[in-house]
């Protein structure tokens, strides 16, 4: 594979999920059928990063009201081994930030250890919380809203950012148990617990 060369960013649904589908299966294994689920669901988006016609990167990422705040999650994003180190990481998420630049804030989640995220998210400018150190800073009901929005239950860190420099990040979090929930609800059953049973019991 030749990663050298000009990254060209493209952004669809359903459509382009082919062809980030292996990318995001061969470094989340049996877990990328949750990205699956939110562009199925028709919330969720893919930003496939192609160089010299081979697709090397992809991410899934929606946005949603959540309480009187707008989140962007940054749900997957993985890149092609041999092209890691490279930049493209980043050039997903700036175009990422971008389309959601009518959000308040910035999120994703991972586990302990997974270092490249860990470096992609703190060169960006992102913020990094233990779910419990959230719990302490912003309370235990927005951190569940928070885990079903993101389905971030096996995660271990949130990564946060705002949209706006200046603006407190978890002065806004704490703005998402204001209002309804509706909207979150309905994802998390249709793409977070709805798959999760479904590996749990071995389906598809």
């Amino acid at each position: 594979m030749n990663c050298d060369g000009s990254i060209t960013v493209f952004i669809d649904g359903k459509e382009l999920m082919s062809s980030a589908e292996q990318i995001l299966r061969d470094f989340f294994g049996s877990a990328y059928r949750y990205a699956r689920a939110v562009v199925d669901y028709g919330v969720g988006f893919v930003a496939l990063a192609v160089v010299n016609g081979s697709s090397v990167g992809a991410a899934v990422y929606y946005s949603i009201n959540v309480g009187l705040i707008r989140l962007c999650v940054i749900y997957y994003i993985a890149v092609i081994e041999e092209c890691r180190g490279l930049g493209i990481g980043k050039v997903l998420m700036s175009t990422i930030e971008e389309i959601c630049a009518d959000s308040d804030v910035y999120i994703a989640t991972t586990w302990f250890g997974n270092e490249p995220a860990d470096r992609l998210y703190r060169s960006l400018g992102y913020v990094s919380y233990t779910w419990d150190e959230l719990r302490r800073l912003i309370g235990k009901k927005a951190v569940d809203r928070l885990l079903k929005v993101t389905c971030g239950y096996d995660d271990d860190i949130a990564y946060v950012k705002p949209v706006a420099d200046g603006n407190d990040v978890l002065s806004l979090l704490r703005r998402v148990v204001e209002g309804g929930s509706d909207d979150v609800d309905r994802l998390w059953r249709e793409t977070c617990l709805g798959v999760w049973l479904r590996l749990r019991t071995g389906l598809q």
